[in-house]
């Protein structure tokens, strides 16, 4: 039962998912002005939540209103700046009174009603203005920033920490829509903002804040600022009808590679190239900082402070190669990490196929065996389709939770997605590494088999054949795709298709060798070895995830040690902090336990069969 249970809870769970996904993409073929104004009823809703005194419907209306702002909020900024500015400062004000402890009623409700008037504003604004008003060019969009710059100054001068704070949020958040296209135009410019952005944020969560240096943060990055916007506007335009190219994916790796030119030059003593190539790393470094910032809030700040310092002594004159390469060594140590993180292997990702695929495989063999023996042997057309389309639905499961994956764990979420789905995983192989034991003698499987089969042909429904194979694929599939979604982020793709080919091609050659040859696969073995594999997967799989929760800072992280939190073996997914040791130590025990309480079960059964003997 629990197995069924469980597909057609996955099964359901997908459906939600495809109409939630069908509702947002509907939503969003409306014009912008109506989708701004749809979300007034949501906040009351909020507002009906907070008058009813419910926490967790006030707090869920948020996280809705939230979800579903993400989706246009870039187009708000683009159309009505001070729109966008306006609706996040009453999304945060209600979100900091709604995950109150414990939330007061009456400012939520306040909350909410300040953020339904807000957005009714906007949206009339949007209808109002010309359908086909232009987007402001790259210049415009960056000279806006200002206008938060002097709010900020603002703030420090009436000496508000809360405003201070919240105007460098809504910067920083306006910024990350367009500051690649910054730092494609201007490399220098976009280093510059960087650094007075790292400036102002040091200043305005300085505990407590000095006003007078947060002001003088915000006038400083206001001068940036505009000093970028001025040359934006005076550089020639991009030429309209140039093809633009393909995004190539940028890595850690590939930045650590392009450092290494920079030095290469520096040891030359070429300044010209090692200038250029560093314009290079400018350029494609915010297409890869989410992935240095999501795993170090601390790596991700020391390399954009240092880039500042290497652009500052390429650009002197003469240019301070000596300067230059130092601080150019600290990009080059920070960055080094990331360029060989796997913490997964292609023969995991071989396991991991070569292990379902053999689990759904002995299922079909088992079937058609039992309907030979018990004269069905026409009906095994039933078995066949039935595995099919369990393949088949795997296919389109492993799509959608893919899809699923990639539009809700972009950014700086990937982390806790990537842990939550991880310790999804790893339960899951937990119970498969029991059922797997327990199935571990051939008079176990043969009655496990012959009873699901019996109960089957008893209803007289050869359909009832078909769904039995249909859901014992299905089962397999829908768990291998768990599994690699929480691998995915941490290994190589190149390993995962290595590893997914050798699993495949091994799956091929039993199955032609038990299907067509007749060889019989010792089940003891096959059971015993499996599990303990599964088993190894799943506590690295532990080990993984709640890493990953710690580096996104949804739990905390007690070093064991030096203090590092380093991976100790990372083969087996051991991190030196206590969150990730003290889970596995117990799983560990788990597991002695389970063998013991197995193993036991099993002399019992040779001790009746003896005495029935």
């Amino acid at each position: 039962m629990i197995p069924r249970f469980r597909n057609l809870v996955l099964a359901a769970l997908a459906g939600m998912l495809a109409l939630f996904t069908a509702g947002i993409a509907a939503a969003q073929s409306q014009p912008l002005p109506d989708q701004v104004r749809d979300l007034t009823r949501h906040t009351a809703e909020g507002v009906a939540a907070a008058e009813a005194g419910k926490p967790e419907l006030m707090r869920a209306e948020y996280e809705e209103l939230h979800a579903i702002w993400g989706g246009f909020e870039q187009q708000v900024g683009a159309r009505d700046p001070k729109g966008y500015a306006d609706i996040e400062a009453a999304l945060d004000q209600l979100k900091a009174a709604a995950y109150a402890s414990p939330p007061d009623p009456a400012a939520v409700k306040a909350a909410y009603t300040h953020l339904g008037s807000e957005i009714t504003e906007v949206a009339d604004r949007l209808a109002a203005a010309p359908a086909a008003a232009p987007t402001p060019g790259l210049a415009g969009q960056v000279r806006s920033l200002t206008t938060h710059t002097a709010e900020g100054a603002a703030a420090a001068e009436a000496g508000k920490p809360e405003l201070m704070r919240a105007e460098y949020e809504e910067l920083h958040a306006i910024w990350a829509g367009f500051e690649q296209q910054v730092g494609t135009r201007d490399p220098k410019g976009y280093v510059d903002i960087e650094a007075a952005l790292d400036q102002l944020k040091a200043a305005a969560y300085t505990t407590p804040p000095d006003p007078a240096a947060v002001k003088a943060a915000y006038t400083h990055l206001g001068s940036e600022i505009t000093e970028v916007a001025d040359r934006l506007a005076t550089a020639p335009a991009e030429p309209a009808s140039a093809p633009a190219a393909a995004p190539a994916k940028v890595t850690p790796a590939g930045l650590l590679a392009t450092v290494s030119a920079v030095d290469a030059a520096l040891a030359q003593g070429d300044a010209d190239t090692a200038r250029a190539r560093f314009d290079d790393f400018i350029r494609a470094w915010p297409s890869a900082e989410d992935q240095i910032a999501t795993r170090s809030n601390d790596d991700y700040h020391a390399i954009e402070a240092t880039m500042g310092t290497v652009a500052a002594a390429l650009r002197a004159s003469p240019a301070d190669l000596a300067g230059a390469r130092a601080a150019l060594g600290k990009i080059q140590t920070t960055l080094a990490p990331y360029s060989t993180a796997s913490a997964y292997t292609a023969v995991d990702a071989a396991a991991i196929i070569l292990r379902e695929g053999l689990e759904a495989l002995l299922v079909i063999i088992a079937l058609l065996a039992f309907l030979t023996k018990s004269g069905n042997r026409d009906k095994r057309g039933w078995i066949w389709a039935g595995g099919a389309l369990g393949v088949l639905a795997s296919l389109l499961a492993a799509l959608l939770l893919q899809m699923l994956f990639n539009n809700i764990s972009a950014g700086r979420n990937r982390e806790l997605i990537e842990g939550i789905i991880g310790l999804i995983a790893a339960a899951m192989l937990f119970y498969v590494s029991y059922w797997l034991h327990s199935k571990a003698s051939l008079h176990a499987w043969q009655r496990y088999i012959n009873q699901q089969t019996t109960r089957a042909l008893a209803r007289g429904s050869m359909a009832g054949l078909g769904l039995l194979a249909f859901l014992a694929v299905f089962r397999e599939g829908a768990e291998t795709a768990v599994f690699y979604l929480g691998m995915a982020p941490s290994i190589a793709m190149r390993d995962m298709l290595l590893g997914i080919g050798i699993g495949a091609a091994v799956l091929v050659v039993l199955a032609v060798l038990m299907l067509v040859v007749g060889v019989k696969l010792p089940l003891r073995p096959f059971f015993r070895i499996a599990g303990l594999l599964v088993y190894y997967l799943g506590f690295k799989f532990v080990g993984t995830g709640i890493h990953a929760l710690q580096v996104a800072g949804a739990i905390p992280a007690s070093p064991i040690g030096d203090g590092s939190g380093n991976a100790l073996l990372e083969f087996f997914g051991i991190y030196l902090t206590w969150q990730t040791l003290l889970p596995q130590l117990a799983l560990l025990a788990g597991a002695l336990a389970a063998f013991l309480y197995l193993r036991a079960q099993d002399r019992r059964a040779r001790g009746l069969s003896t005495a029935a003997a």
